[in-house]
């Protein structure tokens, strides 16, 4: 019976093999537009799935150290592989909405349909075509709370008020209630 042994060299070469071209094609992606943002997603899902970045520069053992030397903050890969993972597949069945949508509303969208994954659809075409205050307002409703449309006249809301004052000498605002 023959073992085949596998040295940390053979590993490190092997995965560097693998690594090069998708870090190659990592350094020339235009962030700028959402297709580059979710190819960055989706680059940086296989090689973090694959485990190539062991032994990356001969001494990166972990996927944080990893992304400390190629200079991604840990927060922006994770944000970019789940949107890759929750979006991808249909922005990209929707080209027509690549040009209209923004990685920024992905980004905002993230935990309204990880919590509810049945809206995905309806709130994609809302990112899309909703104006900056629509957008504003449905996602504050999706996510339980009151959106700044509710409150159409404050002089009838019956809902409980806070008066604050403004000294005109030293900037400083108190509530009234303070003050009394």
């Amino acid at each position: 019976m023959t073992q085949v042994v596998t040295t940390n060299n053979e590993i490190t070469e092997n995965n560097y093999v693998k690594l090069a071209p998708m870090l190659e094609r990592l350094n020339n992606i235009n962030l700028a537009i959402l297709k580059g943002r979710l190819e960055r997603g989706m680059y940086l899902a296989k090689i973090k799935h694959d485990k190539v970045y062991q032994g990356y520069d001969g001494w990166v053992s972990s996927w944080a150290e990893f992304l400390d030397s190629i200079g991604i903050a840990r927060e922006t890969a994770r944000q970019d592989m789940e949107i890759y993972a929750e979006f991808a597949s249909y922005v990209q069945a929707n080209p027509k909405l690549a040009e209209s949508l923004t990685y920024e509303r992905l980004v905002r969208l993230l935990p309204v349909v990880k919590s509810n994954p049945d809206i995905k659809a309806g709130v994609i075409e809302m990112a899309a075509t909703a104006s900056r205050f629509d957008f504003d307002n449905n996602i504050k409703e999706l996510k339980g709370q009151t959106p700044d449309d509710k409150c159409i006249n404050p002089s009838d809301c019956t809902s409980p008020k806070i008066i604050l004052e403004k000294c005109q000498i030293c900037g400083v605002t108190y509530r009234r209630k303070d003050l009394e």
